[in-house]
């Protein structure tokens, strides 16, 4: 992470001010934010987000609500006397909790940490969506070239041949064509 772009929430604006300053000072982008503000703009959208949970004036948990649905990563503030509200911030995934009164000096390097475990988290999901589409691919390739196989009386090698042919002269991936012909929305081609 190059500049990580770090929300503030909170009502203090002590709290919103001091670690705003000590995030810059240590090479944080940082989008303050306070009561009455607009959270963020969508096309630029916070990497991490450190919310205040003990804030009257907001929604705590509708922020937190929103970063989720972002897939924004944070964590959270909040007293020690009421525990509630950092039992659902954790519900909706945030990644740790400090507790007030709190140093800055000790936020900072930790929101490096999670902020960087964040990005791994990320890249690893995405990682995840890759193998399962990958997966899902082989599988309706393997079925459509049973199919051809089936019909035409083909070795497996020659019905996947069929398809790749098929699909190159109809300008489409063979996993596109293979997951249509499992679907019944095409059929399987004669060879040629």
């Amino acid at each position: 992470m190059d500049k990580p772009r770090v929300l503030i929430a909170g009502d203090d604006p002590e709290i919103v001010v001091s670690i705003t300053s000590a995030l810059k000072a240590e090479g944080f982008d940082t989008i303050p934010m306070s009561h009455g503000d607009a959270a963020w703009e969508d096309a630029h959208p916070p990497d991490f987000a450190l919310l205040d949970t003990s804030s009257p004036h907001q929604d705590p948990m509708a922020l937190a609500q929103r970063l989720l649905l972002g897939a924004i990563p944070f964590i959270v503030l909040s007293v020690r006397e009421d525990a509630t509200p950092v039992e659902r911030a954790i519900e909706l995934g945030a990644m740790g909790c400090f507790f007030k009164p709190f140093d800055v000096a000790i936020i900072v390097p930790s929101i490096r940490v999670w902020s960087a475990r964040a990005a791994e988290l990320a890249h690893l999901r995405q990682e995840q969506r890759a193998l399962l589409e990958g997966l899902h691919q082989r599988r309706n390739i393997g079925t459509a070239v049973g199919v051809i196989m089936e019909r035409h009386g083909l070795t497996p090698s020659d019905a996947f041949e069929t398809l790749r042919r098929h699909a190159r002269n109809e300008r489409q991936s063979v996993a596109r064509l293979a997951l249509a012909i499992v679907s019944g929305a095409a059929l399987p081609q004669s060879p040629s």
